[in-house]
């Protein structure tokens, strides 16, 4: 009678127990479902409308949002700091047709427009007007570098002793989608 050698049995054994040990792992992976996204849907979307009404009953200034934007454009990131003794702010942030950002800034307090455009389109130089919806915006160009490009107007303060405000739509998109962006703010 032939004999099997010990070392192939326990080769063969090994084989046969990580066999069954990797079936259910393959049917849980397989049949389960798992995150699988599309390369399209990196950014997710947020909904801002309840911190929208939220910060219009807080905020002692008008705060905006767009309204009536074509198909295409995206809210996906959202920021409020409404708590008094520090600059207010109010941060909307906007995925732009063409996989361009485009963000809305309200600060009211604090340093004010140089401090805002330091953050959101630094390097960027005036480079006059603009008048969107009969508002006037100067216009900020941070260059061909693929800096930043900004509108920004300072509204004065809606009420007696509260701080003007510094409403500034920046981005990486072209200037024509910052001046639609800015005038569906209501």
């Amino acid at each position: 009678m032939a004999r099997v050698s010990p070392l192939k049995k326990t080769v063969r054994d090994m084989i046969l127990s990580m066999a069954l040990i990797a079936l259910p792992i393959v049917a849980i992976v397989e049949f389960f479902p798992h995150d699988a996204k599309k390369p399209g849907d990196q950014v997710q979307t947020v909904d801002y409308t309840i911190p929208l009404e939220q910060a219009r009953r807080t905020a002692p200034f008008q705060v905006l949002a767009p309204e009536g934007l074509p198909a295409g454009w995206r809210a996906t990131s959202l920021h409020t700091d409404l708590a008094p003794g520090a600059p207010l702010r109010w941060e909307l942030g906007f995925a732009a047709p063409g996989d361009q950002y485009v963000a809305l800034d309200q600060v009211s307090g604090g340093d004010g427009l140089p401090g805002v455009l330091r953050v959101q389109a630094s390097g960027a130089t005036a480079g006059g007007t603009v008048d969107v919806g009969g508002v006037t915006w100067t216009k900020y160009d941070g260059g061909d570098a693929g800096k930043r490009r900004a509108l920004a107007r300072t509204e004065p303060a809606a009420a007696a002793g509260a701080a003007p405000v510094v409403v500034v739509v920046s981005g990486s998109a072209g200037f024509d989608e910052l001046e639609q962006f800015a005038g569906a703010l209501r």
